[in-house]
């Protein structure tokens, strides 16, 4: 029996404990805890332990585009305000504004956002590697919550692509304030399917 496991919450499909397999459940099947589109899940399959890559050090600095920055210091902002940091989080947030308004293409089309996330997917590989490299366990958290966000983020923007504006037409779209999960209904989850926060911490997209 095999077992399938959602890439956006974790939640486990096992064939041996349900009366239908996983392969025979239709395509507009959606996962139980976050809403997920059956296309998402992958098979777990038992792998072998292997040796990281090692990276080079020059590798593991890159140029940061003015939205990179500016998400940078959105979040830092953020951290003060929890802090009750009021200077800093002011700076930060000049700093947010600053970089805000270098980047033209922030905003972008439906493309250009696409564009972005696939661009992002495709670095969360690396990035683990560079955490695993330094034992990071606070990077490797926030890298697991961004890379399952962004995944939830591509299944909405390709959803939408596939049917239009009936796709958010007559429902509500909910977003984490905590790790940024997506989630398209009427109510959202009772808890964070990514980050574990309760339902208090999922606000409505006015």
């Amino acid at each position: 029996m095999k077992k399938y496991q959602c890439t956006i919450c974790g939640y486990i499909y096992d064939d041996a404990q349900e009366s239908v397999k996983f392969e025979e459940l239709p395509d507009d099947w959606t996962c139980p805890i976050c809403g997920a589109p059956k296309s998402v899940f992958k098979e777990i399959k038992e792998e072998k332990p292997s040796e990281i890559k090692e990276i080079d050090e020059e590798e593991d600095l890159k140029e940061m585009s003015n939205s990179e920055i500016a998400y940078i210091c959105s979040n830092l902002a953020k951290a003060c305000e929890k802090q009750y940091l009021e200077e800093e989080q002011k700076l930060f947030t000049e700093l947010y504004n600053h970089y805000l308004n270098k980047e033209k293409d922030l905003e972008g089309t439906l493309e250009n956002v696409k564009e972005k996330v696939n661009k992002d997917l495709e670095e969360f590989d690396k990035a683990f590697q560079i955490a695993d490299k330094y034992q990071d366990r606070g990077a490797k958290r926030v890298l697991t919550w961004a890379s399952k966000a962004t995944n939830m983020m591509n299944v909405i923007i390709n959803n939408y692509k596939e049917k239009g504006i009936d796709y958010i037409k007559n429902t509500k779209i909910w977003v984490c304030d905590i790790c940024g999960f997506i989630y398209i209904g009427d109510v959202p989850p009772t808890v964070c399917p990514i980050c574990k926060v309760p339902s208090f911490k999922i606000l409505e997209v006015k």
